[in-house]
């Protein structure tokens, strides 16, 4: 059989291997969450840019279930796999070639699981693949169109995901003189003038994304978190490969080939860039799955030689068929979140005959107020906590439309203490606690301003301005929600809160501000945050002051 013919008889048995894999492997809880990106579609999100909104907004249109989340992903995942076929020489191929080059993209886990699995990554594949193939056509005839289909390419990158700066970045180092070039300075300023619209997203929203990727994920250094991560790629690439690739850019590392120049950096420099951000924290696994596309371009052109063919009998492709047989139960493992526990369904399916279409709120846990809309098409929500991290569900605020409603409330209090007033379901397979509100009063979206603090011994003295944004009147000596006041501070990676007293007198009344003053202990030399608690959930309700020595 000719290569050609070959290579497109196992394209199309890839896609509908994905899309098998797709209609037919349980979803993943961050999927469900991408899936409401889709739903309402913004120039930006708390977490990501918006291609991956974009890719289950078109899958909804067609599917139903899993496949309306992950249709466009499997579709998209077969042109990436055209793309770096398209970008190898095709001078002198034969039917080895091309079963080399499906066993190597086959072989690389995180690469296969996301030709099924929805995530910011699966995009950022496909136009880091269209990157290179125009990258290489460049090179050996330089154009304006080619010039500004980079430019449109780079801005498609970055609204995929920001790790489309390191793409860019990293052949840029292995092309310096680049920067000669005037295409190559309006092919960027056109990907600037494309990106303006998510820029001001950002802008409008106070940089939410931006905040919570650089700050936000910092934990500090610790041993594990460097000593995980080469074990942890070793798993995204596949032993094999990454060892092959590791040697391959140490071999080759003073060619002067400038598209091999810039596959090796970009590989190497994936590897390094994050094993060097292990000093801030956790690097997630799949934060270098951008370098399969430039890994798998570097080991077929090397895996040619007849000297490694012994390296796709007895390494490469054995993973593969592995990886194949396997990569079914591998979602499960691309997050470190509860939530993501293979009995997900059956947690969504027992709250929701606990509480029935009345709306479930969801305390600090936006996964699990993904998946239940996903499974369930009834109303849930999340609120944030001191103890969690914002999502967009702060953004949205779905949640003041239920102030005043019944609510099923749905607590994950088992991590800290039980409160009062939960119920405990569990049994083998789930645990839940939660507690139903025939009047709900939530206290997230109260903005707290700090006019004024003193520290008078070990006391810390505070004048506050509090907002109520709500249409309904916010109560402390609430009869269901009672409102108590703390301030909270982190010590390490500790949280601590301190009791300030209010007056249960006090009422905010709709769209209104009051003032007040309080007291409590002094807070060590850390930030402090004022928190609400309705006895349900400790929100963060104004920005962290710092206090200053005096």
């Amino acid at each position: 059989m000719k290569p050609p013919k070959l290579f497109y008889i196992l394209l199309i048995l890839w896609v509908i291997a994905d899309l098998f894999l797709a209609a037919f492997t349980p979803v993943h809880a961050d999927e469900a969450y991408y899936a409401l990106f889709g739903q309402h579609l913004d120039w930006g999100y708390y977490d990501h840019p918006p291609m991956v909104a974009l890719l289950t907004a078109l899958s909804s249109v067609f599917f139903k279930g899993n496949l309306s989340i992950r249709f466009a992903t499997a579709l998209l995942h077969g042109g990436t796999v055209w793309l770096v076929w398209k970008t190898l020489p095709h001078k002198s191929l034969t039917s080895k070639d091309v079963w080399m080059f499906f066993a190597i993209a086959a072989s690389l886990v995180m690469f296969s699981i996301y030709g099924f699995v929805t995530t910011p990554d699966a995009p950022l594949l496909f136009f880091t693949a269209l990157f290179f193939y125009l990258y290489r056509r460049y090179l050996s005839s330089p154009s304006w169109p080619i010039a500004l289909s980079i430019g449109v390419t780079l801005a498609a990158m970055l609204y995929s995901k920001y790790m489309a700066v390191l793409v860019a970045g990293f052949v840029l180092l292995s092309n310096i003189k680049l920067l000669k070039d005037k295409r190559v300075w309006v092919a960027v300023l056109l990907a600037a003038l494309l990106i303006v619209p998510h820029i001001l997203w950002q802008v409008h929203h106070d940089f939410p994304s931006f905040q919570y990727h650089l700050m936000g994920r910092n934990k500090g250094f610790r041993l594990q978190y460097l000593l995980e991560y080469i074990p942890n790629q070793l798993f995204v690439f596949n032993p094999a490969c990454l060892c092959l690739a590791v040697y391959f850019c140490w071999k080759k590392r003073e060619t002067d080939n400038l598209f091999e120049r810039a596959c090796l950096f970009t590989t190497a420099g994936f590897l390094l860039f994050f094993w060097v951000m292990t000093v801030k924290g956790h690097a997630e696994p799949r934060w270098t799955v951008a370098a399969s596309v430039p890994m798998i371009i570097l080991l077929w052109h090397e895996l040619r030689n007849e000297q490694w063919h012994k390296w796709l009998t007895r390494g490469i492709v054995p993973i593969a068929c592995i990886v194949l047989l396997s990569c079914g139960f591998v979602p499960t493992l691309l997050s470190q979140s509860s939530s993501t526990s293979p009995n997900g369904h059956e947690l969504v399916t027992a709250i929701h005959k606990k509480c029935g279409h009345t709306p479930v709120i969801f305390v600090g846990s936006f996964q699990e107020a993904s998946l239940y809309r996903f499974y369930t098409d009834d109303n849930a929500v999340t609120l944030s906590s001191f103890y969690t991290r914002h999502t967009q569900f702060d953004l949205w605020q779905f949640d003041t439309l239920l102030q005043g409603k019944a609510v099923c409330v749905i607590d994950d209090a088992y991590k800290r203490h039980i409160r009062d007033g939960f119920t405990t379901i569990h049994d083998e397979k789930i645990r839940f606690y939660y507690r139903e509100i025939s009047s709900f009063q939530g206290a997230n979206r109260i903005e707290v301003t700090v006019n004024r603090y003193r520290v008078s011994g070990d006391s810390l003295l505070l004048d506050l301005t509090m907002y109520n944004p709500y249409s309904q009147d916010f109560t402390v000596n609430h009869p269901e929600c009672p409102i108590t006041l703390f301030v909270g501070y982190m010590s390490g990676e500790h949280h601590h809160t301190l009791y300030c007293p209010i007056s249960p007198d006090l009422i905010i009344p709709a769209k209104s501000s009051v003032t007040l003053s309080t007291a409590t202990d002094t807070v060590p030399n850390a930030p402090f945050v004022i928190c609400l608690d309705n006895g349900m959930n400790r929100s963060v309700n104004s920005k962290p002051i710092k206090i200053k020595d005096h």
